[in-house]
């Protein structure tokens, strides 16, 4: 279907913005950017920022608590990663979805900043957002959570970092996952020349073949790290066991067919996965709630999705 007119005006506005001379200034850009986004209101019963251990230092992080009366075992949580490319957003960039997610699935939510590149190349992020799991899972009470209800949340390579943390929870035999919410993810940062949609979506979409080079260039220090499963599960020789998924892609995104690739790899595997198209979106438009009603709608779904899974705690693998 066409673009949608709402965010045609995004992409009008973002090519007429003067653009960033280096990655510190769009690193300063895009959270000062995200605060004038339009926002959908949402209630909630309490924010709380926090810190939280990694393996190299400490994380920052926020914990989201949904409205209402909390179950008596605790409210499901959600540990949510946010993306930029693994070179730049933070928890405040997110903050707006963080609330929907939240709200819309009765779930605390525990977003949580990871170190980027190029100052911490993969594996590194990886290593927080395991980390933060697993610490949040071990604390779970004391956020007010059921660690019998734990899921994963992200977008963009904040998505890939889920698909990462699934994969470490299996082999390294962690906390039990009862869902999986993947909202544009990479997943193949070796063969990006069998997807049409890099070719197709490649340039005038917000996010485009030329900014993924570099980003794959900011966040792996050797070319050969890019087969690696937990950067490119596509390329994974065990997708089995995995909890599971919500692959949500959007149909102007050069990310949309390895999203729709790793959806079926992961039926394939035997996991229960579902794939939500974007028709007429454009990469980023979880973030754009406020001024497109269509990704609202969207986002809204997957929360709703994300809720249903957690409805119930899981005490053994999926």
């Amino acid at each position: 279907m066409p673009l949608d007119p709402a965010l045609q005006d995004v992409l009008l506005q973002f090519a007429a913005a003067p653009q960033p001379a280096g990655l510190e200034e769009m690193r300063r850009m895009v959270v000062a950017n995200a605060g004038r986004v339009p926002r959908r209101p949402v209630t909630l019963a309490s924010t709380r920022d926090l810190t939280i251990p990694g393996p190299a230092c400490a994380l920052p992080a926020r914990l989201y608590t949904p409205p209402g009366e909390a179950p008596a075992q605790g409210w499901p949580l959600t540990v949510f990663f946010h993306g930029g490319g693994f070179v730049a957003y933070s928890i405040e960039t997110h903050d707006q979805l963080c609330r929907e997610l939240c709200a819309g699935a009765a779930s605390a939510v525990l977003s949580v900043e990871y170190r980027l590149a190029p100052e911490n190349k993969f594996p590194a992020p990886v290593d927080d957002a395991y980390a933060a799991f697993t610490w949040a899972a071990a604390n779970a009470a004391e956020l007010g959570a059921d660690p019998s209800r734990l899921a994963l949340a992200g977008d963009s390579a904040g998505a890939s970092l889920c698909i990462a943390v699934t994969q470490r929870a299996r082999d390294e035999q962690g906390p039990t996952l009862a869902a999986q919410l993947l909202i544009y993810p990479a997943a193949d940062f070796v063969n990006t020349g069998r997807y049409p949609s890099r070719q197709e979506n490649g340039t005038g979409y917000f996010l485009t073949e030329e900014r993924m080079k570099f980003f794959g260039e900011m966040y792996l220090a050797e070319a050969a790290h890019g087969a690696h499963p937990h950067v490119s599960p596509l390329h994974a020789a065990d997708l089995t066991d995995l909890p599971p998924a919500l692959v949500l892609t959007a149909e102007f995104d050069p990310l949309r067919d390895e999203g729709v690739a790793y959806t079926e790899a992961l039926r394939a595997a035997g996991t229960r996965a579902e794939h939500q198209p974007g028709p007429g979106m454009i990469h980023g438009f979880a973030n754009m709630t406020g001024v497109s009603p269509a990704a609202a709608a969207l986002v809204d779904r997957a929360a709703a999705w994300l809720g249903r899974e957690l409805a119930q705690p899981r005490t053994t693998p999926a």
